[in-house]
This record gives C-alpha cells, structure tokens and sequence, in this order.
C-alpha cells in the first residue's frame, strides 16, 4: 500500500477506504464492527448443550450438521445489532462535518451491508441462492490484505507470495471474502505481542495442489491458500477443537470466526486445515478449482 496515496479502491464496488493515518481514526469503525461478535454467551446456553451431546466418534458430518444449526441460531442474536450499527453510522454520517472522518462511516455501512447478506444466507441457506461468480483468488488476497492493514497499520507485514498461474473458478465471492478474512484476522490477533514489537508478519501463499482427495472426491486441480503467521501457535489444549463455535484461546474472543470460516469453505467443496508450531501457524484453505454449483 503506497503511504502517498490518499485513498485506496478495494474494488469497483466498495466505498473508498483511508489508508490508515497516525491519528488512528479507523479505531471507531473497528470498534463498531467488532461489535457485530458480541453475542451474549448466555442467550446460547441451550445451543451449546447440542455441542455437548453430539457424537463423539469424531464423524465430520455429524459435527458440521451441529455445527451449522448453531451458527444459525447465532446468525439471529447478530441480526438486530448489526442493523443497529448500520443505522448508527447513517446518523453519525448526517452530522459530521469533517469530510475525511465520513469516509469511516462508509467503512462501518458498506462492511455492515455486507455481513447482512451472510446473516442472511445463514438463517435460510434453503431458500436463498449462492451468489456463484467468477472468481479471482488473488483479488480476494488483496481485499483482506487491505481490510488487514486498515486495523493493524503499525508493527504487521504482510506478504504475499502468490501463484499467478492460478486460474479464475465459480465462487461465492462474499463468502469466501469472509472466509479468508476471518482466518486472516484471527491470526493477527494472535500477533499481538509480535505487532508492538514490530516483528509481526503475515503471509498469503497461494498454489496449485494436483489429484487432491476431499472428503471422499478426487479433484484433478485445488487451490492451497496458505495464511502463514509467526505468533506463538494454537494452545494445545484447543487444537483439536479450534473449528468448533465458541472455541477460543484469545480473551475476550467469540469464538467464532474461524467456524464461519470452516463451513464457507465447506459449502465450496473445501476444507480449511490447521498446523501450528510455536512461532508458525499455517491455516491452509483448499477448494476444488473444477467449475460445479456450491454445496
């Protein structure tokens, strides 16, 4: 990102978005939007007793199926706050003066507008279609690069070692967008003793994997998108667990995220994986490249 640039487009539909400044303005748009996880634990106590009673044999589906009704239940507790939030904005928008300060009102309207078609579609994935497209794997890498720098201006880099032979495929763009910045944001988080000493780096890796079995498919050609941090590593304690809602090794943390991240993925015929080693975590998204409708 060019410090010299005033704006930066992340697409031809998105709202311009700052390059983050000293001052640190972008901290309320983060706020707000942080607040969009802040669901009440105990609203969804009987939702996690359906964790608590599901098989143990270590089934997949059995897991995705629990999993799945849960986030539908969390989609509603989100749905309410994520209008308010829009709305918020909207007012806040009418009454400022400073030109430069709208442009983060517009961040807050544009990622809420967003996030409610993901509720959306989670709360009726029956009778709301995917909104398949073609995709670019690169432009969503530089999206969530963008989004990524935005809220951790200072101490972060992040690389990108890309594979430029990687085909365009059939997608849901927002979904995948989702994904990959959910994964992408959770890493950072855990970079934060790394980012104030200004050591932190992130990288997105993309590559071609050939004859590539998921689940019980063989696939001739998959996309690997590696995000590749140098943190402490997951806590042992969860890493067998860190795909499962409301799972967390962060304060504070929802617990979230990177299950939405996993059934995204999933709906694409992927899967995402996880290795991690003190001072490397390694979250590798991989998805079929072969033309087909979403699960």
């Amino acid at each position: 990102m060019n410090s010299n640039d005033k704006f930066t487009h992340l697409d031809t539909l998105a709202l311009p978005i700052a390059v983050a400044e000293e001052s640190g303005r972008i901290a309320f748009a983060n706020g707000a939007l942080e607040a969009l996880m802040g669901v009440p634990r105990a609203r969804i106590q009987s939702d996690w007793l359906l964790l608590e009673i599901a098989p143990a044999d270590g089934k997949a589906a059995d897991q995705n199926a629990v999993n799945k009704e849960l986030l539908r239940n969390l989609a509603h507790e989100i749905k309410n706050p994520l209008g308010g939030i829009r709305g918020a904005a909207q007012l806040l928008q009418m009454d400022l003066s400073d030109k430069s300060l709208i442009e983060y009102t517009q961040v807050i309207i544009h990622e809420a507008d967003r996030l409610q078609s993901l509720v959306d579609r989670l709360l009726a994935p029956h009778r709301q279609p995917h909104i398949l497209g073609t995709v670019n794997i690169h432009e969503i890498c530089e999206r969530v690069r963008q989004l990524i720098l935005v809220e951790f201006p200072h101490g972060l880099t992040v690389v990108r070692d890309y594979d430029a032979s990687i085909p365009e495929f059939q997608g849901d763009r927002e979904q995948l967008i989702q994904a990959l910045l959910n994964v992408a944001h959770n890493a950072a988080q855990a970079l934060e003793e790394r980012i104030q000493n200004a050591t932190a780096t992130l990288t997105f890796k993309t590559r071609i994997a050939r004859q590539v079995l998921l689940g019980k498919v063989r696939h001739k050609l998959a996309l690997q998108l590696h995000v590749i941090d140098n943190g402490p590593g997951i806590p042992e304690e969860i890493k067998d667990r860190i795909f499962f809602p409301l799972v967390t090794g962060r304060a504070g943390g929802s617990g979230l995220g990177l299950s939405l991240a996993q059934n995204f993925v999933q709906q694409h015929a992927g899967l995402i994986e996880c290795d991690s080693v003190p001072g490397r975590t390694d979250f590798k998204i991989v998805i079929p490249l072969q033309a087909g409708s979403l699960a």
